[in-house]
């Protein structure tokens, strides 16, 4: 049974215990459960009312589409979206789809080596909106060179005619930011390990940044043109201005705007992926260029561009503090907890970087929550010691 095959399967008992199975997806549930002994053992076992009963779900079940539509609506206005209620045991089934196939895997494969790796999948219910106190300052470097630590708590940076703000508050020591509109000074605000912060640039446009990234901008934009670099992965809500085109530029390629809303990936050792949520823009690398479409993403593979169609939420969703993993490596979803907690990641055997995750959850306040979590997939074990994370079986 082939990893996409144990998905479906997940799926199918999903909807089994929900009540929204079909009757062709019943007769291919059935087909399963005749198949051997153990399949109907596993299916009796998720579908016993006290185990749905036992299962504690905390605050909240994270919904993936309705947090998305929430966050479209910040972005621009938009007729009203119908809430999504969850009962009990509708919620309990969608946990059981993703627990069931990491179940399926150990049922299939129990003493034997997989012919292709394993289907982690974790579910987050319950909610957090903080990342760890004790994580490194976010730091404001002037055009002079000043350094100036900004603490978490703050809620937003914005520059206005010149003169940086915090939480709407003029800082003296800028002071001597303050320059002639002709004159353009760059300054840099480098969000560490552990860390996100929100921002707003002189013409209005927002800036999420995700841990260990960095833009360096103007106190004012040139009159041709609004110009920014960008490393790590920030989100762009661009203010639309025919007249002056904005200009994203990273270390694999630049972006051209006028007004939109995007998501740059761009950490080193990564690939670097430009997702468009709206609007339109160009990517370029040398002399090659593409179009981006809403629900594209750019990628950046070999030197060379290529592009998909994506779930847009999926790369965004950090901004709502929501972690949305399809079908991704351990090694990219502990890659990106090692930025978020500032943890290093020690891996006793490098085959498991390629396990397969699929799961979304909010961001918790606690590393071994997450931690404990994973391991409940009962295919890898995590181990703990200060600031390190091994990964073993």
């Amino acid at each position: 049974m082939n990893n996409r095959h144990i998905i479906h399967i997940a799926a199918l008992i999903r909807k089994s215990i929900s009540g929204e199975i079909t009757l062709e997806e019943k007769r291919q549930l059935e087909d399963w459960l005749n198949e051997s002994a153990r399949h109907r053992e596993l299916f009796d076992k998720y579908n016993n009312p006290d185990f749905l009963s036992s299962i504690d779900f905390g605050k909240d079940m994270v919904e993936s589409q309705e947090a998305y539509s929430n966050f479209m609506q910040r972005l621009k206005p938009a007729k009203p979206v119908r809430r999504i209620v969850w009962n009990r045991y509708v919620a309990a089934a969608a946990l059981i789809a993703f627990v069931c196939a990491s179940a399926i895997f150990v049922y299939m494969y129990d003493g034997e080596k997989p012919h292709s790796p394993s289907e982690l999948a974790v579910v987050d219910v319950r909610q957090t909106d903080t990342v760890p106190a004790d994580s490194t300052d976010i730091l404001l470097i002037t055009a002079s060179g000043e350094k100036i630590p900004v603490q978490s708590s703050q809620k937003m940076l914005s520059v206005s005619s010149g003169t940086i703000r915090i939480d709407e508050q003029p800082i003296e020591e800028y002071a001597q930011m303050k320059t002639a509109p002709a004159e353009v000074v760059y300054n840099t605000l480098k969000i560490l390990r552990g860390k996100r912060f929100k921002m707003q640039l002189s013409d209005g446009t927002l800036v999420w940044l995700n841990a260990d990234s960095e833009i360096t901008f103007p106190s004012n934009f040139d009159e041709k043109e609004r110009k920014v670099l960008a490393k790590g992965e920030l989100f762009f809500d661009v203010t639309e201005n025919k007249s002056q085109p904005f200009i994203v530029e990273t270390p694999t390629g630049n972006i051209r705007v006028l007004g939109t809303a995007f998501n740059i990936h761009c950490y080193e050792d990564e690939v670097p992926m430009t997702t468009l949520v709206r609007g339109k823009i160009a990517y370029s690398l040398g002399k090659e260029s593409v179009i981006l479409a809403p629900g594209q993403q750019c990628r950046v593979e070999d030197n060379k561009l290529s592009v998909r169609e994506v779930d847009t939420y999926e790369y965004v969703s950090w901004i709502d503090e929501v972690l949305v993993f399809k079908d991704k490596e351990l090694d990219e979803i502990l890659s990106t907890l090692s930025r978020l907690y500032d943890v290093d990641i020690y891996y006793e055997n490098p085959e498991l970087k390629r396990l397969p995750f699929t799961g979304s959850f909010k961001q918790y306040e606690h590393l071994d929550k997450i931690i404990r979590m994973i391991e409940d997939c009962g295919l890898i074990r995590i181990k703990q010691d200060g600031k390190t994370l091994t990964i073993s079986k």
